[in-house]
């Protein structure tokens, strides 16, 4: 990927004298007039900078004592415009103050008057080889950047495409609706933005919003595509499954950070839930959340064992449950992702990749999941 955050050079530079003597701004054009200069004058710094927020300038030769704005000023605002541009302070009566001033604002030189005529040229030339060997830098860093941009993105991508994969994998072995870790991760995350979670945790509930079943690979068939009530044999083999998915997802450290919400989608605010029997806030924030969303999604969808609620009767059911089963203030958080359609949040790059994704596939229209 090129950028070109600062263009080469086009044409000659463009040099900008300012000074309140006519004599010297005729004298300095002349100087410059045969070297491949496109000339400005003016005869104070307000003047002056009005032209260089106009015009630009490729390097300012600049007296220091003017009416109206001194040179140190001008320096000072020509540096907010642009501070790659070149400039050269020229006078008859400075201190050692200004001088320092002047470096400190990063001129490139402070040259007393008179002047030697080969001594300004070759400063000025010095000063344009900075200016030049400033912009390239700025270039090559800003194109790095972009360079370094693009390629984590492309990981970001594989990386989603990677747990996509996982996802359909595990969804493959499941008896739900298709599309049922998708729903619960976009949903999950719509929750959390309600919450005013950031993007690390965003990017969490993502992680774990995919694979928060992804244990299920070690339940047998015979179980999990069981279409009636499950023995209480069989329920104990079940819910063995966020203990496996933790495991797994412990293994890898780009999805360690995800475990406790995998772990603990099935714990309840009263501590009625499984594996551990967690209460309250004991429960990691993740797990509060999937636990909602996964109910949520269960309740609207179909499954072989009993047919799908209306939209409106599943939130009753949060309320209902709320402070019992789930925590309310992610009952709360998510009825106000319901009631705004369930917008994904724009500022995090994880879940634009997402919704890219599974876009075509998963439809939340305002409507909410009852058109799905």
């Amino acid at each position: 990927m090129t950028l070109e955050l600062f263009p080469p050079q086009a044409g000659p530079p463009r040099l900008l004298i300012v000074d309140d003597e006519p004599g010297i701004r005729r004298v300095l054009a002349d100087i410059f007039a045969g070297g491949d200069y496109v000339i400005a004058t003016a005869e104070n710094g307000r003047v002056a900078l009005e032209h260089f927020a106009a015009e630009g300038a490729d390097i300012v030769l600049a007296d220091l004592m003017m009416p109206e704005m001194g040179g140190l000023e001008l320096l000072r605002r020509v540096k907010a415009l642009d501070d790659t541009a070149a400039f050269i302070l020229l006078t008859g009566a400075g201190t050692m103050e200004q001088a320092v001033e002047a470096l400190r604002l990063q001129a490139d030189d402070y040259l007393l008057k008179p002047f030697n005529v080969d001594e300004v040229v070759i400063s000025a030339r010095r000063a344009l080889e900075h200016r030049r060997l400033l912009r390239e830098n700025r270039s090559y860093q800003r194109g790095l950047e972009a360079r370094v941009a693009e390629q984590a993105q492309q990981l970001e991508n594989l990386f989603l495409d990677g747990l996509l994969t996982i996802a359909n994998a595990v969804e493959a072995r499941d008896a739900y609706t298709g599309g049922h870790l998708e729903r619960v991760t976009l949903y999950a995350v719509a929750a959390g933005s309600a919450l005013g979670l950031g993007e690390d945790e965003l990017r969490d509930l993502v992680v774990c919003g995919l694979l928060h079943d992804i244990g299920k690979i070690g339940v047998p068939d015979h179980i999990l595509r069981k279409p009636g009530e499950l023995t209480e044999e069989e329920k104990s083999v079940m819910r063995r499954h966020p203990l496996i998915g933790a495991a797994i997802v412990e293994r890898s450290a780009f999805l360690r950070s995800a475990a406790p919400g995998v772990l603990h989608h099935h714990e309840r605010w009263d501590g009625r839930g499984y594996p551990f029997g967690l209460t309250g806030t004991e429960i990691s924030l993740a797990g509060r959340v999937l636990a909602v969303v996964d109910a949520f999604d269960a309740m609207v969808t179909t499954r072989p064992y009993r047919g799908a609620r209306a939209m409106e009767e599943a939130r009753e059911e949060l309320e209902r449950c709320s402070g019992s089963q789930f925590d309310p203030q992610v009952v709360a958080a998510f009825r106000s992702a319901l009631d705004a359609g369930l917008p994904a949040p724009a500022e995090t790059r994880y879940v634009r990749v997402l919704l890219e994704r599974v876009g075509a596939n998963v439809k939340l229209a305002r409507t909410g999941p009852a058109s799905l």
